[in-house]
């Protein structure tokens, strides 16, 4: 796990050393243990290393094969890369070293931008062709490592994080007001989007390709579902269990302390159980609990059954309002760019941290195997459309006109307008689910000005782009699976757990998230993943064998933080000062008579918290890192701790 950075000049003119300098110094936190550069005229190849496999010098980056003319900078992990290695040695492949970064090189040379189909793992590369003048680079099918880039006049600029761009000064630091729209529904920023305007960010399954001056991006990968021949519950169990392990077990490889986060879901759970069963020590796992909010937040009761029955070496801290806010200027800086999902990767990490440098984590089990409640909700709501249709169509033209006459305050009035509204339309529906602003409520909260700088952006076509790439035919559960691990997974999870992770020098993989998990499961039948309204039905079935009972039949919470309750109480002072009347109209972006009636509705719990967290965290993420505005940052934290 590392920090890439690099330079292309297509004018010619020689890359200077300084500026790539500068472009790793920024993430030295991602590899604190060697940098290196590779510099050849208008070419600048940079490096900071995180020595997890071969901690010798020979896993030094910027690494080239044997006559120098193929160079690559690596961020992540090949867990294939030993098979590949002796299989490019069969032919005729001389290797130096025995790290993974290696076989990469020689495997483009071998296949070229086909190589990347080769890669069992996570990663995020940049390689130097000079017999071809070009530039490759890819990364993994889930975006599990980032891959930023940029053009700037006549020069080309990539890095694992959107500071090392700006820290050239080449960059304009033009926000992207669309991607702002799209973050107060998503609570992310989608790719290729980043929060400015002139940086992108490489989707997962992609890769790039630089010559002549002309960047081109084309995907390698994508899910698909496909129409398989069935095979019994039983199969499917053993199938599903056997890929889970293998998995795990190829992300068990290191030769640095290694352990688990733990939340006592099953996801977690299943992957701490798996490892104890493999390895000879003691597995290392970390939870974290929180002051307030008892069981509905608390995850360590069923962490301890966890490590008791696997017999780790537990940690666990409990956080509180106040951490948060010590926290906040480190944990804003390291964001890189507005999430509302990170802080609680924050504080895991920084404790595993502590003791271990490679850390398994359980993201992506809830997408792939229709965990969320989301799902449900679906399922929930097709029902609802079925029966719809079972009424006579004089007694459905009767309530649809009614509905005009009425007055829409009234709940019940409110709630069959949304029905008619998303009636025959999954898109509609998926988006009533997963958007925590929908376009309406977004455009009656923006200012006149906001407004005005849009262009008719629209979060709906984000899930419509995504939706045109899979078949009309696909089922239900499937479009709700793949829009969230394209989106909820790629956009938040991966990305924040990345950037918090990586802030502490720590390398989190993501065994659930194996492509060969997600090609398999993705073909599972649908009543297998969501059963009689249990989730994750054939995932839980097929460890039930290796996880405590309470573990198997609890309610799902995750990696929850209760910052509803926080914000409600002692953090909301902080809200109130971030969101008053003098913040929100010098910042321009929002009505803020709209902005009250947010933080009313919330104060009355009428919605969720992240609709006002979203905003808060934004505007702390423009006055931190933005404009680096510390007085205000200051004034924030001042302000909260006279109201304590």
């Amino acid at each position: 796990m590392c920090g890439i950075a690099g330079i292309i000049n297509f004018d010619g003119a020689p890359v200077e050393r300084k500026l790539l300098q500068r472009m790793t110094d920024i993430i030295a936190h991602r590899g604190p243990d060697d940098h290196g550069f590779h510099v050849d005229g208008a070419v600048g190849l940079g490096h900071r290393r995180l020595s997890i496999i071969d901690l010798s010098e020979n896993g030094h980056q910027p690494m080239c094969n044997e006559d120098g003319s193929v160079w690559v900078t690596f961020n992540g992990e090949i867990y294939n890369y030993k098979s590949l290695k002796a299989d490019l040695e069969s032919r005729g492949h001389i290797f130096r070293s025995n790290c993974d970064t290696e076989t990469i090189v020689h495997a483009y040379e071998e296949y070229g931008r086909d190589c990347v189909t080769h890669f069992r793992g996570m990663f995020s590369f940049a390689i130097w062709d000079n017999r071809r003048k070009k530039l490759f680079a890819a990364v993994d099918r889930m975006r599990i490592k980032p891959f930023y880039y940029t053009v700037s006049g006549d020069s080309f600029l990539f890095g694992s994080e959107i500071k090392s761009l700006l820290a050239t000064n080449m960059v304009k630091r033009d926000l992207n007001y669309e991607a702002i729209h799209h973050y107060l529904s998503l609570q992310a920023i989608p790719v290729p989007m980043t929060i400015y305007e002139d940086v992108f960010a490489l989707p997962g399954g992609y890769y790039l390709e630089i010559q002549d001056g002309k960047v081109d991006v084309l995907p390698y990968w994508d899910i698909q579902y496909q129409s398989a021949e069935p095979l019994d519950e039983a199969e499917y169990k053993r199938k599903v269990r056997d890929l889970v392990w293998e998995s795990v077990e190829m992300r068990m490889m290191s030769d640095v302390p290694l352990g688990a986060f733990l939340s006592g879901g099953i996801d977690s759970s299943s992957i701490v159980a798996i490892m104890s069963k493999i390895s000879s020590d003691p597995v290392r796992t970390f939870s974290i609990g929180y002051d307030v909010g008892g069981s509905d937040y608390d995850d360590t009761y069923y962490a301890n059954l966890v490590s008791n029955r696997c017999n780790t070496e537990h940690q666990q801290i409990t956080v509180t309002a106040q951490d948060v806010l010590s926290h906040l200027p480190g944990f804003l800086y390291h964001l890189d760019q507005p999430s509302s999902d990170a802080i609680n990767s924050f504080f895991v990490s920084e404790l595993a941290a502590k003791e271990i440098t490679v850390v398994l984590c359980g993201q992506g089990g809830d997408e792939l195997f229709a965990g969320y409640n989301s799902f449900a909700l679906l399922d929930k709501f097709m029902q609802r459309d079925a029966k719809w249709e079972q009424l006579p169509s004089f007694l459905r033209k009767s309530i649809s006109s009614s509905m005009r006459v009425l007055p829409s305050r009234i709940p019940h009035v409110q709630k069959m307008d949304r029905f008619l509204s998303d009636y025959g339309s999954f898109l509609n529906k998926y988006a009533r689910i997963r958007m925590e602003l929908y376009e309406e409520e977004k455009r009656s909260v923006y200012s006149d000005n906001f407004r005005g700088r849009l262009n008719g952006a629209n979060t709906l076509a984000i899930y419509q782009d995504y939706l045109d790439r899979i078949d009309s035919d696909v089922a239900p559960l499937n479009k709700v699976s793949y829009l969230d691990l394209k989106t909820h997974l790629g956009d938040i999870l991966m990305r924040d757990v990345d950037v918090m992770s990586m802030a502490f020098s720590l390398e989190t993989r993501v065994p659930l998230i194996d492509h060969k998990l997600v090609e398999f499961a993705s073909n599972i039948p649908t009543n297998l993943k969501l059963n009689q309204g249990i989730t994750k039905y054939i995932l839980i079935e097929s460890m039930r064998e290796i996880l405590p009972p309470e573990v198997i039949n609890r309610k799902k919470l995750g990696f929850n933080f209760p910052f509803a309750i926080w914000l409600r109480n002692d953090l909301y002072p902080l809200v109130d000062f971030v969101l008053s009347r003098e913040v929100v109209e010098e910042r321009g972006l929002f009505n803020y008579s709209e902005i009250e009636k947010l933080k009313h509705s919330f104060l009355t719990q009428d919605i969720t918290y992240r609709r006002v967290w979203g905003l808060v965290l934004l505007e702390l993420w423009l006055r931190s890192v933005h404009e680096n505005d510390t007085v205000f940052i200051e004034q924030a934290l001042s302000r909260q701790k006279a109201a304590a």
